[in-house]
């Protein structure tokens, strides 16, 4: 059995960490093996470890890294699912995250969807964005667009929600909540986009619906080419970029040209 391991620090506050170590302890000892036995079994798995590795796994002193959590209970025969639980409560524990959660039934906003997320997230671990990108696999969830969403820059694509709630192991019966929750929050995305659209065209310039669909989110070069078709000027859609705010028709910067000669930035 070799030598006896070092006792849990008193000092660690985290009691998930503390639990983890335990556990892992428990489990290597249930199974009678060395630390040099484990690190050997660990070379048939995607994440090999050495001795070192796998002792730190157990001190207690800092939460590990997921795949050595993982390699240690396999190396051990335990369960890897449970040892992947006790690694998440370390893991939240160790961070403060959202003070409110928001049910998912309740979402109607991107605003509520990116909080409720980001307490998903938080639940998970914090699981590292480059470990979520290759767990999801195929680049279905690539780090920097869920690393934007965490930030309020952007949403998740439906796929990308999915692949999300597959990586943070949200129960699967829980998925249709979430992706409505996810089609409510687009919708009032859109709405808001299509009423500033509304408020900034004249009466006169009718923006038909296939038009206007195109337009959910706010893209600087799309919104000049539309609104040079609508009677504006590249000038007047380059203002607008920045203040979304569109002077009356024919006070444009330069004078405007015919619609003819802007046939090309139209459709």
């Amino acid at each position: 059995m070799g030598r006896p391991e070092k006792p849990l620090p008193t000092d660690q506050f985290n009691r998930g960490l503390l639990e983890l170590a335990s556990w892992l302890r428990e489990r290597r000892k249930e199974s009678g093996l060395r630390y040099t036995d484990l690190a050997a079994r660990t070379q048939d798995t995607q994440h090999p470890c050495s001795v070192s590795t796998l002792q730190r796994a157990a001190s207690g002193i800092s939460v590990p890294r997921l795949p050595v959590v993982e390699a240690y209970a396999y190396a051990c025969g335990a369960s890897v699912d449970l040892a992947r639980r006790y690694w998440r409560e370390a893991r939240a524990q160790s961070r403060r995250g959202p003070s409110v959660t928001p049910v998912p039934r309740l979402i109607n906003t991107p605003a509520e969807l990116r909080l409720a997320l980001q307490a998903a997230y938080a639940k998970a671990g914090y699981l590292p964005l480059r470990e979520m990108e290759r767990r999801a696999a195929h680049g279905r969830l690539p780090t920097t667009t869920v690393s934007r969403m965490l930030q309020g820059m952007t949403m998740l694509s439906r796929s990308q929600l999915q692949a999300f709630l597959e990586v943070c192991d949200i129960p699967a019966r829980e998925h249709d909540d979430w992706l409505d929750a996810w089609q409510r929050a687009k919708s009032a995305q859109f709405h808001r986009a299509t009423r500033e659209l509304a408020a900034a065209v004249q009466p006169r310039r009718r923006v038909i619906e296939s038009e206007r669909r195109g337009y959910g989110h706010f893209s600087s070069l799309r919104w000049s080419r539309h609104r040079s078709y609508q009677g504006y000027t590249r000038e007047a859609a380059a203002v607008y970029a920045d203040s979304r705010i569109w002077p009356p028709l024919g006070r444009d910067p330069e004078p405007e040209r015919p619609l003819e000669a802007r046939a090309s930035y139209g459709h």
